[in-house]
């Protein structure tokens, strides 16, 4: 378990432990041919693709469905990774963490809010702290979750 505060002065919980209901959120951490899929969202910058879960699907179906209309990638299996409780003052709301080999890559005609693909090789803990990484990205709990994530990346046999 770890915990901290956001740069909003949210409360973070993050467990590698996958909890009991569906959350409200999802993000995954892709990787293909080698390299991870960022995605460049149009105001936030580079981060991973994810989104809100829409009415009737679980956690699972929103991560498939967000990694396909954010960067056209499809991935046959998501592994679980994470999940955080934000405790905010606007909002409270969970997320799950998945990570994934990426099958196929589609060109897509449109990813909604954000501007496609970009794949980037690279230790992804140095990677995420650039300034042109959404300020999700840089935070210090995705540092906890960037780490675990390569470990079962590697322990899969996904990421050398």
């Amino acid at each position: 378990m770890y915990r901290y505060q956001d740069e909003f002065r949210n409360q973070v919980t993050i467990s590698l432990k996958a909890q009991t209901k569906e959350a409200d959120d999802c993000l995954v951490i892709p990787v293909y041919q080698g390299k991870f899929l960022f995605t460049m969202h149009k105001t936030r910058g580079i981060e991973f693709p994810g989104g809100k879960g829409e009415h009737g699907e679980t956690t699972l179906m929103a991560a498939h469905r967000e990694l396909l209309e954010e960067t056209g990638a499809r991935a046959e299996e998501l592994y679980f990774v994470a999940d955080y409780l934000v405790e905010g003052k606007e909002r409270t709301f969970t997320k799950r963490v998945f990570c994934a080999e990426i099958a196929t890559l589609e060109e897509r005609t449109n990813y909604l809010e954000t501007n496609g693909p970009l794949l980037l090789g690279g230790e992804l803990q140095k990677l995420i702290r650039q300034p042109e990484y959404s300020f999700f990205m840089r935070d210090a709990g995705m540092q906890f979750i960037a780490e675990a994530a390569v470990s079962l990346l590697l322990e899969k046999g996904i990421l050398e």
